[in-house]
């Protein structure tokens, strides 16, 4: 886990860490099984995306929906392709993803939502400091399947390659009436299908 290092204010009262960590612990419990007995299939060649991350960050883009599924699948990358989760320090986010992500095997970013550096600023200056790539859900908080310009604009500010993808999960299960999120069953085989990285500059 790698916090912001940026002047905020607290946005979780420190009393509730023994509950974020339970809660972690949870969805870690239920959300393993499937992420380790994943098959999980590459439809396009990962070698040209290995070739331009040597030079360049990526900037992997998926819809919301697809979060517990895209988890499986970018497990399996190799190391120098794996992105780092981008997360914030809200109460949602705290008691659902944090511990449970680094415990997946993610490097995991927490930008600072009380803060006088903007989010973006915060995430801009992570990926130029790390060179690390990072993942985004850029219809994350609604509306669901509406492109927001915000990470397109961290792309441009880190010369990232921006790549699109969505995964698919069979067995699965669909929960949610809105956003209908695609969760993987153990044993599950997973494809992700990626776009020709995009040019963030």
């Amino acid at each position: 886990l790698v916090h912001a290092e940026v002047p905020h204010t607290a946005s979780t009262p420190r009393a509730l860490e023994p509950l974020f960590l339970l809660s972690n612990a949870s969805l870690f419990a239920l959300h393993a099984p499937a992420m380790w007995s994943a098959r999980v299939a590459f439809a396009e060649p990962l070698g040209p995306l290995v070739e331009a991350a040597r030079t360049r960050p990526l900037v992997w883009l998926t819809w919301h929906r697809f979060n517990f599924a895209a988890t499986a699948a970018l497990r399996a990358l190799p190391p120098e392709l794996r992105p780092t989760l981008v997360m914030h320090d809200g109460a949602a986010s705290r008691a659902l993803t944090h511990e449970a992500s680094a415990w997946l095997g993610f490097e995991t970013f927490v930008f600072r939502r009380r803060s006088s550096v903007s989010p973006r600023a915060q995430l801009v200056d992570y990926v130029l400091r790390t060179r690390r790539s990072i993942v985004n859900l850029p219809d994350s908080g609604g509306p669901y399947g509406v492109m927001r310009p915000g990470i397109l604009e961290v792309a441009r500010a880190c010369d990232a390659l921006v790549v699109p993808f969505v995964v698919d999960a069979r067995p699965s299960l669909s929960l949610g009436r809105r956003l209908r999120h695609v969760v993987p069953l153990p044993f599950a085989r997973v494809t992700l299908r990626r776009a020709a990285p995009l040019d963030g500059a």
